[in-house]
C-alpha cells in the first residue's frame, strides 16, 4: 500500500509538509546564497538509494528528501534549486521501478515536488501521464492520489484546467475526488479562475446526482451514487474554499451560485 502521511512523517518533517507556499521564497527572485555542499551531499544519497536495486536505503533516500526541502523552502541558490527537481524527478524517473507496495520513496519525491512550484508541478503532471512506470490500474490509485493532490500544492494555475478535466472524467472514482480536492487550492487565485472551477464542478456534480437519484437497478444510478460516495466530502470542502460558502448540499450549491455567478465574490 502506499504510506499514510503519518507513515512518512519521520521522514519528511512536520514544519515542511505545513509551511505555507506563499512564506516560501521564489529562487527565480532571489539572488541565491551561493552552492550549498550539503544539497550536492544529499542529492548524491538519493541518487544512491535510487539507483539500490534491492530498495534496501529508501530510509536515507527519505531523510535526504526532507533535508532537499527545508533546504529550497530556505531559499537556495537557483541552481542548487534547479539540481534539487531534478533529482527528485530522478525519482521517479530513474532506477528500477518500484512495485506498488512499495512506494515510500515516489511518496517522498512527490510530496517534496508539492512544494516545488511551478517545477515541480510539471514534474507532477509529467508523473501522472506516465502510464508505463505508474499504470492506470487499481492497485496503483492511491500513488496516483498523491500525485493529484500534490498538483493542486503547486498552485500553478496552468494546470488548473488539467485538475479539472481529471475531475469531471477520470474513469476512478478516488482519483476524481483527488482531482478536486487538489482544485481548493487555488482559492487565492483571481475570481475567474475559482469561478470557472466552480462552474466546472458543479455541472458534473448535478450529473452525477442526477442519474444516482434514477429509481431501479440502473447500474449507471449505481456507480454514480458511488462516485458521489467518494467525492461529496472532498468536492465540497473545495466549493467551500473557493466561494467562501459554507455549504454541504448540491441544491444548496446550486442554488447560492446560481444567484452570485455574476456577482464579485
Amino acid at each position: 500500500m502506499v504510506p499514510t502521511m503519518r507513515a512518512l512523517l519521520p521522514f519528511l518533517s512536520l514544519l515542511s509538509l505545513l509551511l505555507p507556499v506563499s512564506a516560501q521564497k521564489d529562487p527565480a527572485k532571489d539572488p541565491g546564497k551561493g552552492p550549498d555542499k550539503e544539497v550536492a551531499e544529499k542529492i548524491a544519497v538519493l541518487k544512491e538509494a535510487v539507483n539500490d536495486k534491492k530498495f534496501a536505503r529508501d530510509a536515507e533516500g527519505l531523510q535526504a528528501i526532507d533535508v532537499l526541502l527545508q533546504k529550497s523552502q530556505a531559499g537556495p541558490d537557483p541552481k542548487d534549486q534547479q539540481a534539487i527537481v531534478k533529482a527528485l524527478e530522478g525519482v521517479l524517473t530513474g532506477g528500477k521501478s518500484r512495485p506498488h507496495d512499495k512506494t515510500e520513496l515516489y511518496v517522498g519525491a512527490v510530496q517534496a515536488l508539492g512544494y516545488c512550484g511551478v517545477d515541480g508541478a510539471k514534474v507532477l503532471k509529467d508523473t501522472f501521464l506516465n502510464k508505463n512506470r505508474f499504470p492506470e490500474k487499481p492497485d496503483w490509485v492511491p500513488f496516483r492520489e498523491h500525485v493529484l493532490k500534490n498538483l493542486g500544492r503547486t498552485k500553478d494555475e496552468t494546470h488548473v484546467k488539467f485538475l479539472t478535466k481529471e475531475a469531471r472524467q477520470n474513469p476512478e472514482a478516488a482519483l476524481m475526488a483527488a482531482a478536486g480536492e487538489a482544485l481548493g487550492n487555488f482559492e487565492e487565485s483571481k475570481e475567474a479562475v475559482r469561478k470557472e472551477i466552480v462552474s466546472e464542478l458543479l455541472v458534473r456534480y448535478g450529473e452525477l446526482d442526477e442519474k444516482a437519484s434514477q429509481i431501479g437497478t440502473n447500474i449507471e444510478a449505481q456507480n454514480a451514487q458511488d462516485r458521489l460516495s467518494a467525492l461529496q466530502d472532498k468536492w465540497n470542502g473545495t466549493l467551500a474554499k473557493l466561494t467562501r460558502q459554507n455549504l454541504t448540499k448540491l441544491r444548496e450549491w446550486q442554488a447560492w451560485y446560481n444567484k452570485n455567478k455574476d456577482k464579485p465574490w
